[in-house]
């Protein structure tokens, strides 16, 4: 997965681009999600996680370890890793939808499927938390790619169990919890816009062109607007890429969701300090030098979604490399980050903890 990373220059460049991209707060379902739960709250949250933790765990965790294979397309490993992601999450109430697909790559035209999870498909809105699960064509020997992304595929399966008796029980129709599962995000020979991001490129561009109803209300009445976009139903997209190394620490490379990182950094700040987490992720605007890394939100940002891209930067040493495995990963960084994520959703979603 080569993604093309720009350095941006200069504060002052960075500060002018992101007034000119702002994104006003009240499009966002919860811009304050950081204080939605109480330290009570959280307090449940960090017990209820630590007591799962087992699920994580890098060699034997029913959630990862069957992940950390070799993905890459076509191949048994991929196969397996499609129905561990359905079979734990139908478990859990989640509705399954495929985006089934043939595109032209370099090596041919070849077949893809997107996985896409909706907690509550009746739901207006969409929180939509995202990674892509196959792994890259490496030369020299089998690549996991475990960073890249079985541990973010795991942590996604890890929130969906965590919070699932709590999403039961939410009767919230405006918003829900919705996971995708990308395909085809690595190159398969060098990474270009068309060698790449097949399968975000492809469900960007459907949901674009596809409507569905949806219940619009008026007044004392309801009445069914038929002419919304699939895409327009995301609040916000949260990508995951390249977690689980030693080190992980995020930069803020999207000015349209600067206010949702930095509400990501204060509910870390709580739990750390709260001393539910040890590890700090999150590092502050005021000396971003990371512009814009290429990935997975890009063809929904090209379309007008509000994207939030926690991807390791700098990227680990291990990246695109066979040394990429269950040894370079940091049972601390993904148990913290565990805990972060299920806070995060639950937060935004104002569930009742």
């Amino acid at each position: 997965m080569l993604k093309a990373l720009f350095a941006v220059c200069f504060l002052a460049s960075l500060l002018s681009l992101s007034k000119a991209f702002s994104f006003h707060e009240k499009n966002f379902h919860n811009p304050k999600f950081s204080t939605a739960l109480s330290d009570a709250q959280l307090g449940r949250l960090a017990d209820q996680a630590k007591s799962e933790q087992a699920s994580l765990d890098i060699r034997k965790g029913d959630l990862l370890s069957p992940l950390l294979v070799p993905r890459q397309i076509g191949t048994p490993g991929y196969y397996r890793a499609q129905d561990h992601i359905v079979t734990e999450l139908k478990k859990h109430g989640y509705t399954i939808g495929w985006d089934n697909f043939t595109f032209s790559t370099p090596g041919g035209n070849l077949p893809f499927s997107n996985i896409v999870a909706t907690k509550n498909p009746l739901a207006t809105n969409r929180l939509v938390l995202a990674a892509h699960y196959e792994s890259k064509i490496v030369e020299g020997g089998d690549f996991v790619g475990a960073i890249d992304s079985a541990v973010p595929v795991a942590l996604m399966l890890d929130a969906a169990r965590g919070l699932s008796d709590i999403l039961n029980k939410s009767s919230n129709d405006d918003i829900s919890l919705q996971l995708v599962f990308f395909d085809g995000e690595e190159a398969f020979h060098e990474w270009t816009r068309n060698d790449s991001l097949y399968g975000s490129r492809h469900l960007a561009q459907m949901w674009e062109d596809n409507v569905t109803p949806r219940k619009v209300s008026s007044g004392s009445s309801e009445t069914t607007d038929n002419s919304i976009p699939e895409l327009d139903r995301i609040d916000v997209l949260v990508v995951l890429d390249l977690i689980g190394a030693p080190g992980l620490t995020f930069h803020d490379t999207q000015p349209k969701t600067s206010v949702l990182f930095k509400e990501f950094a204060k509910l870390e700040e709580r739990l750390r300090t709260s001393k539910h987490i040890e590890s700090s992720f999150f590092v502050s605007n005021e000396m971003r030098i990371y512009g814009h890394i290429d990935d997975d939100q890009r063809p929904f940002v090209e379309r007008g979604v509000p994207a939030l891209h926690l991807i390791a930067t700098p990227f680990p040493k291990v990246w695109h490399e066979l040394s990429d495995n269950a040894d370079a990963l940091d049972s601390t960084v993904i148990n913290d980050f565990s805990l972060l994520l299920r806070s995060f959703v639950a937060s935004y979603l104002q569930l009742w903890v």
